[in-house]
């Protein structure tokens, strides 16, 4: 009975993983009125997309300098590649705040074709090589945790990177010191665009979907074979002693 008990404290006490986050809205970070808004039309959606800025923003370790490039970056992307907003859902800095793009009701403009399918989240600065520290990865993965919660996004959702959803080459975002981190992540999935198509369509994401699930249906069934002999051991230990 005070196992039960405790148990059910525990799940009662359970921190939100959006309560871990410190979060920055729009107003927060002085952003400027979208020219205009175009709202998602389904959710929850499958994917999660992880993005770098590596060419317009430099990495950020404190408050004004994080400000100061997701301002950097709203300019760039409506003056100079016109978009009507900051094409993001959210982006990170290395001081470990979240900061709201376009957030989790807009259609982003942070990958071609896959822009009603996936919130796209951007660490801010260049990862080529480097790895985003550890408060930045923390607040990524509460962050996406979250979105589950809120009922934003799937709970059987997918994580991938800009450079998967694109053909070879023609982008390397998150960059390789954000990527091999990224791809330890339970649901990562190592979907590649082919570059098939010339341009991505219903048909790549159908596919991506189909990938993903068939990658973690083989996954779940080998992790099966693995635990069931384990449980079998250990209650022929138990029996035994």
């Amino acid at each position: 009975m005070w196992l039960i008990y405790s148990l059910l404290l525990a799940v009662v006490n359970a921190q939100s993983p959006c309560d871990g986050v410190s979060f920055v809205d729009r107003g927060g970070w002085g952003a400027r009125e979208p020219f205009e808004i175009q709202n998602l039309t389904r959710k929850p959606l499958s994917f999660y997309m992880i993005h770098h800025e590596s060419e317009i923003a430099t990495k950020c370790y404190d408050d004004d300098s994080c400000i100061e490039q997701v301002q950097n970056i709203q300019y760039n992307h409506q003056n100079r590649l016109d978009y009507v907003d900051i094409g993001y859902h959210f982006l990170v800095g290395e001081n470990g705040k979240v900061y709201e793009g376009r957030g989790w009701d807009r259609q982003g403009a942070h990958s071609t074709g896959w822009n009603k399918d996936s919130f796209g989240i951007c660490i801010i600065g260049n990862f080529n090589t480097a790895s985003p520290n550890a408060k930045t990865l923390k607040a990524v993965r509460s962050w996406i945790e979250c979105g589950v919660e809120r009922g934003h996004v799937k709970e059987n959702y997918y994580i991938i990177t800009h450079q998967q959803s694109q053909s070879p080459g023609l982008t390397k975002g998150p960059g390789n010191g954000a990527l091999d981190i990224v791809r330890k992540w339970p649901r990562y999935c190592s979907f590649e665009n082919s570059g098939e198509f010339p341009r991505v369509n219903d048909i790549v994401i159908s596919r991506a979907l189909n990938f993903c699930k068939e990658e973690f249906s083989a996954s779940s069934t080998a992790s099966t074979y693995l635990i069931e002999p384990m449980i079998s051991f250990c209650l022929l230990l138990i029996y035994y002693l």
